[in-house]
Order: C-alpha cells, then sequence, then structure tokens
C-alpha cells in the first residue's frame, strides 16, 4: 500500500475526488443503512456461513506470510516478485475445483477462479490483495504485515471456498505492482473486468493484520457505490462475532480498491489503524497480529459468501462472541458526510 503522503487520518471529508449532489445523496441512504446496521443485527446466523467461518485456520496464515517474508524482496521487477508470484500460482494450483492463471503480461498478476454453479450469470466476487513490496533497502522488502498477510488471507478464503459451492464465480486476485502506482489492479478493472466480467463485489485486503495494541479497531473503506456492502460488514461484525470496533473511511489509502471504483464496480477495503514498521526491512512476521488477521479474514468471508450466494446445507452451533474489554459505540455520522465512532 502506499502510504506516505496517500493514507492519513482524516477528519474531514474524504477528498480524494470532487463530491455532487448526487453522490451526497447516495451518501445518505448509506448512512441509513449503517446506522440501522450498527443498532445490531437483527437477523439469524446462515448456518452454513457460521460453519464456513470455522475453518479459518491461524496457522496456515502464519505459514504463507512467513514463507513470504523469506523471499528477500518482492519489489516489483526483481526475481524475488516473480518467486512469490509463481509461489502463489503453486500454492493455488494444489487446491481442487480452483482455476488458476496469470493475468496482465509482465505484471503477472495471480489469477484464480473458482467457478460459480449457476451457468446462466457471469457476475463474479472477486477479493484480492497485492503481493508485491516495497522498502526503504529494496534488497529487504519482507512486507509481513504490507502485505504477505494480506495476501495469506486471500489464498486462506480460496482454500476454505474451494470445499463451498456458491451461485456466483468467485475470483481470488494476487495483484502486483500495487507499490509502483496500482499497474496490476488497473491493468484487471481496466481490461478484464470492463470487458467481460461484471464485477458485483471487489473486496481489497491491504494492511489488514497490525493490531499490536490489541484494539480490534478496524476501518471499512468505501465509497457510495459500496456503502450498502459496508452496512453488510457493520452487521455481520455483530452477527458472526467477528466484533472489531469499527470506523468507516478514518483512512484515505491509496490501494488496489481504486481502480473498481473508479469504474463505478462496488468495491470496499478493511484496513487497521496504523502502519508499523511497513515500507522498511523491519516489516516481519513478528509484527503480524494473526488473532486480528483470523478475525479479518472471517468478516470478510461472510460477506463474500453471502455476495456469492452459499449453496452449501450445513448445520452449526452459533459462533462464540469473541472477548472484549467493551461493546464497541454505535456509529455515528459527523458533518462532513462521513461515518465514525462517536467516541472518535
Amino acid at each position: 500500500m502506499k502510504h506516505d503522503s496517500a493514507c492519513r487520518r482524516d477528519t474531514q471529508q474524504h477528498t480524494r475526488r470532487p463530491r455532487k449532489t448526487l453522490i451526497s445523496v447516495l451518501l445518505l441512504v448509506g448512512t441509513a443503512l449503517l446506522v440501522a446496521a450498527a443498532a445490531g443485527a437483527t437477523g439469524e446466523q446462515n448456518p452454513a456461513i457460521a460453519a464456513m467461518l470455522t475453518e479459518v485456520n491461524e496457522s496456515d496464515l502464519q505459514e504463507t506470510t512467513y514463507d513470504l517474508q523469506e523471499i528477500s524482496t518482492r519489489v516489483f521487477g526483481t526475481p524475488g516478485n516473480r518467486e512469490a508470484g509463481e509461489y502463489l500460482a503453486a500454492r493455488l494450483d494444489g487446491i481442487p475445483g480452483i482455476e488458476v492463471e496469470f493475468q496482465g503480461g509482465d505484471l503477472r498478476n495471480v489469477i484464480a477462479t473458482l467457478p460459480g454453479k449457476n451457468t446462466t450469470s457471469d457476475e463474479v466476487v472477486v477479493v484480492g490483495a497485492h503481493y508485491d513490496s516495497r522498502s526503504s533497502d529494496p534488497a529487504r522488502a519482507p512486507g509481513a504485515t504490507d502485505n504477505g498477510c494480506g495476501v495469506a488471507i486471500v489464498l486462506e478464503l480460496a482454500e476454505v471456498m474451494s470445499r463451498h459451492s456458491f451461485d456466483r464465480t468467485v475470483q481470488f486476485a494476487f495483484w502486483n505492482a500495487e507499490e509502483n502506482g496500482r499497474y496490476g489492479s488497473t491493468d484487471y478493472a481496466g481490461n478484464t473486468a470492463d470487458a467481460s466480467v461484471p464485477v458485483v463485489l471487489y473486496l481489497n485486503y491491504d494492511s489488514a493484520c497490525y493490531d499490536p495494541l490489541n484494539r480490534s479497531v478496524l476501518d471499512i473503506m468505501c465509497d457510495e457505490n459500496s456503502s450498502d456492502i459496508a452496512a453488510l460488514m457493520t452487521d455481520y461484525n455483530t452477527l458472526y462475532a467477528t466484533n472489531f470496533t469499527l470506523t468507516v473511511n478514518n483512512n484515505t489509502c491509496a490501494s488496489d480498491h481504486l481502480p473498481f471504483q473508479d469504474r463505478g464496480y462496488p468495491a470496499v477495503m478493511t484496513h487497521c489503524e496504523g502502519h508499523g514498521s511497513a515500507h522498511t526491512p523491519d516489516d516481519t512476521v513478528d509484527h503480524v497480529s494473526f488473532q486480528y488477521a483470523v478475525r479479518n479474514a472471517r468478516l470478510g468471508l461472510s460477506v463474500l459468501a453471502e455476495m456469492a450466494g452459499i449453496g452449501d446445507d450445513a448445520e452449526s452451533p452459533t459462533l462464540p462472541r469473541t472477548p472484549v474489554a467493551d461493546d464497541p459505540p454505535p456509529i455515528s455520522w459527523n458533518r462532513s458526510g462521513r461515518v465514525d465512532r462517536a467516541d472518535r
């Protein structure tokens, strides 16, 4: 993730793009949805989704993040970057039912497709993370929190979802050259998606695993076209007991959700509170908060499964509530038209 001047705490209106009257109206609609969701999930758990969330494996996340860290650098254009792409393709090739390809020519995005069972629709749900890294010392760019663990989450979601069936096709995308300007995701969104693939949801994982003080704060980055997805995530955060303290658009970060938003697709990204040692040789696995990563993976998985249309018939007990010191305060909107927590 590019988080030098592009990513900052922001208590004013998100100013990356000019806002117009129509956008303001749409945001107000999203406001109502989010506030209603924040009041507490009133629905019942889908047993198939609840069962699937228990399959997210912390050890798998640790293993993948460590493997990527051990490639000394994943800076775009280096042999290590190419090695990382080959590693991911090999891991995905080992998952039954997944179709794997490199996309984008020299950009070498790794795209894994889980075909949907509804053959009358070509709609897809996409979840992605960038696998390239960046560092003040390009020869030592372990990129564990940015973004080895985000990649590990998407790979784990591929493992878990491959064991279930969905109405819509699901794609697991591993973007390259994000740190150079989001070239990998831009190529996909501009060429592949616009040409033939109607994306009903894009979920991005970047800077998704850093919580050294165990505060359990998670930011949902969305726009007017994805406010209903943010509302669903807010609802499912309670319903499926991931129990983050949620903020919305508390960060303004340039990452791989932007090319999808720019083309009007519903696209959201989850983001931790800070960046720690990102973009340095010290961004190593010991800075990753893996329990936080598991919960982030489960929250995303619940929404992905809902949007993809899970077709399993499963029964499972209600997921236990994650222990937290205090229940999160309610979400409210400030006058800038942005969601935030009342106590921040």
